[in-house]
């Protein structure tokens, strides 16, 4: 007689990179039909061959791509006219954190069938966005707007896509009877100051983004690097500075000996499955990006004056919120070759509001922090994890290559990453999340024990 044992709190429910699911095409609307309602046409859960859904900091909506093979004779599916161009897809993915992504994506269209050398076909690819990318497209923000670019995008958000008439239409959708066009929020990182201007007819995503390079995260948060982007979890404007609240708290390793243990358990789903050679930036570029000494000459042809203000990253670098706390440059090789600025002229309305009087330091910093974050760069494959969004801080425990034993710290590469894209990838079997992440310095120097 067998027993059932109960799983301990180092057991997941199911294997590490397993997950379960669920890909349905199908219309919201149509000429033979009345109303808003998902209306199937293919199942391709049995099609597809693999699917990825990819987000990042630095894209305003999240895309999902599914390959499909070419064998299923699909485009014999697709309806009486074939792929029009209408269709959604609804997907539901759940994976071993238990975190279920379950969204309504629109289909842009596909590739045409690939052929290998040998002219065998591969697949054809359906390349589709998120619902709110096609509502987004559809208008146009073009009116006047005085406060904070923090609340002015709560503003933009909640009333040219939530609040659009075609979003308020859609939210009635449904498939059988359980809504599917479900509300995403927006997360908001608070600004500084107010201003007064015009955004001058822009989508709501380009009118975002028009803010987020205009914000001032105030002396906490110099570098000003604010940023807007979809995540499975909400839309987010963020201030990437701001990331010590969302550190994820279990490191990941890279060790075979945790690679040995039970797929099921939760050391196992730490450990790192695959990890690209490292990037590092190259300096010369960093130099003539303005990237460690710039100078920004503000020009106000109001007062007929103007100020010059100067940023110098070996005085100022303390003052940002960093990964890594030593540099990456020596100051001596810095003394020559980058403390010399590139220049900039910009011109300023000092009847604006106190947003101009920000827009020098922005101009300086914001640019300098963005390269500075992403000196040190690679990729990492971990056992899927639907979890994990873009701006998550992740932390990576490294062994010293080839002698482990002469350091207690392990690799001076390990610590604290910012993610800054993150990949789901699917194909039936296995559920890979591919992970791109950054950092700006080390926790120590080699030499240090």
């Amino acid at each position: 007689m067998s027993t059932v044992k109960e799983l301990d709190d180092n057991k997941m429910l199911f294997n590490s990179g397993s997950a379960e699911l669920s890909l349905d095409m199908g219309k919201l609307i149509d000429d033979d039909k009345e109303g808003i309602e998902f209306r199937s046409l293919v199942d391709l859960t049995d099609m597809y061959t693999n699917m990825i859904i990819s987000q990042s900091i630095f894209d305003p909506y999240m895309t999902l791509s599914i390959h499909i093979s070419e064998s299923k004779l699909v485009f014999e599916e697709f309806g009486t006219k074939g792929l029009q161009g209408e269709e959604f897809i609804l997907i539901k993915f759940q994976t071993p954190t238990k975190k279920i992504i379950e969204d309504l994506f629109y289909v842009t269209g596909y590739s045409p069938v690939k052929k290998d050398q040998r002219g065998l076909s591969s697949s054809m690819v359906l390349n589709c966005v998120s619902k709110e990318k096609l509502i987004n497209d559809q208008i146009t923000v073009n009116q006047s707007f005085a406060g904070s670019t923090s609340d002015i995008a709560k503003n933009i958000y909640n009333n040219f896509i939530i609040g659009s008439e075609k979003f308020k239409q859609f939210k009635s959708a449904n498939k059988d009877g359980q809504p599917i066009w479900k509300e995403k929020p927006i997360i908001v990182d608070e600004s500084i100051g107010t201003q007064k201007f015009i955004i001058p007819g822009l989508t709501p995503f380009k009118a975002l983004h028009f803010l987020a390079v205009r914000s001032f995260g105030g002396s906490g948060f110099p570098s000003s690097f604010y940023t807007f982007y979809e995540g499975d979890d909400a839309f987010h404007f963020k201030n990437i500075e701001n990331w010590s609240d969302n550190v994820k708290e279990k490191a990941y390793t890279f060790d075979s000996d945790v690679a040995a243990l039970p797929q099921n358990d939760k050391l196992f789903y730490q450990n790192i499955k695959h990890m690209s050679p490292m990037a590092i930036n190259n300096t010369m570029q960093g130099i003539q990006k303005g990237e460690y000494a710039t100078q920004v000459s503000a020009v106000d042809f109001n007062k007929k004056s103007y100020t010059i203000t100067n940023f110098d990253m070996i005085k100022e670098r303390d003052n940002f919120n960093t990964l890594g706390e030593h540099f990456n440059m020596s100051s001596a090789f810095f003394d020559m070759f980058g403390n010399d600025p590139t220049e900039t002229t910009i011109a300023i309305d000092s009847t604006k509001g106190s947003f101009n009087e920000n827009l020098p330091g922005i101009q300086t910093k914001r640019k300098s922090y963005m390269e500075m974050l992403g000196h040190y760069s690679m990729i990492v494959s971990i056992h899927g994890d639907s979890s994990l969004v873009p701006g998550t801080v992740i932390q990576i425990n490294l062994k010293e290559s080839g002698a482990p034993e002469r350091k207690t710290q392990g690799s001076m590469y390990s610590g604290n990453w910012y993610v800054t894209k993150v990949e789901h990838i699917y194909d039936k079997t296995i559920f890979n999340t591919k992970l791109t992440v950054v950092k700006d310095g080390l926790d120590f120097e080699h030499g240090e024990k």
